[in-house]
């Protein structure tokens, strides 16, 4: 399950990357958008210094339960004076811009890259992504079997996929985005156990989080 990475053009990376993802039922290869080489660096590296293979990290995945995992990580934050009413803040209201992919660019400027790089691993579904990788485990990051489990998750319930990873980012696609306030709720919710920084260092409340992923076909992770 070893992962390969080719350089393309920035402004044609979506396009190859979507042409690439219709050709995965056929040939069971899963294309992610990753960035500039220095991305490419950061995940290579990553993946080499993990020394689980990515078919213990999948078996491991199907052991974790995701209810205890999240008790844990809020008591955790209790001990810190965390308040759930506090975080949930009040509901924005309609958020028309609902984000687009953005590895292929400079996120500060927004500018396109010159070049950036694609990845191909051969797995049977885009979830197992993270175990392929072997991704998280670092700072905030959740471990590899904890990413997988949440994305098994999110791809049953919502059609999720990982489209793409850079060093400290994900990024994914949705078929099948929720269609109210509160599922939109109930979902910001679980994000913001998996990646608290979206919300403590973005978004600022869970129903701001909430508002942005109502209807919207693209998501995005991000760990300091």
């Amino acid at each position: 399950m070893t992962f390969t990475t080719f350089k393309v053009p920035g402004v044609e990376a979506v396009e190859q990357l979507n042409a690439f993802r219709d050709q995965y039922p056929q040939t069971g290869q899963y294309p992610f958008l990753i960035g500039p080489d220095e991305e490419r660096q950061r995940i290579t590296e990553a993946a080499e210094f993990n020394q689980e293979s990515p078919e213990e990290i999948i078996l491991a995945s199907q052991k974790v339960n995701l209810d205890e995992w999240v008790a844990e990580r809020r008591a955790e934050l209790e001990e810190y004076g965390f308040s759930a009413d506090e975080m949930l803040g009040a509901w924005p209201g309609d958020i028309i811009e609902k984000g687009s992919l953005s590895l292929h660019k400079n996120v500060l400027s927004g500018r396109i890259h010159p070049e950036v790089f694609l990845g191909q691993v051969q797995i049977e579904s885009p979830w197992q992504l993270p175990a392929a990788l072997k991704y998280g485990g670092w700072n905030d990051c959740p471990e590899p079997e904890v990413q997988c489990a949440f994305h098994q998750k999110w791809h049953s319930e919502f059609g999720a996929e990982i489209c793409g990873v850079a060093g400290d980012v994900v990024e994914c696609t949705v078929e099948r985005p929720p269609q109210d306030q509160q599922s939109a709720l109930r979902l910001a919710w679980e994000q913001y156990w998996y990646c608290a920084d979206i919300v403590d260092q973005g978004c600022e409340t869970i129903s701001n989080l909430g508002a942005t992923l109502l209807k919207s076909p693209y998501w995005f992770f991000w760990w300091d």
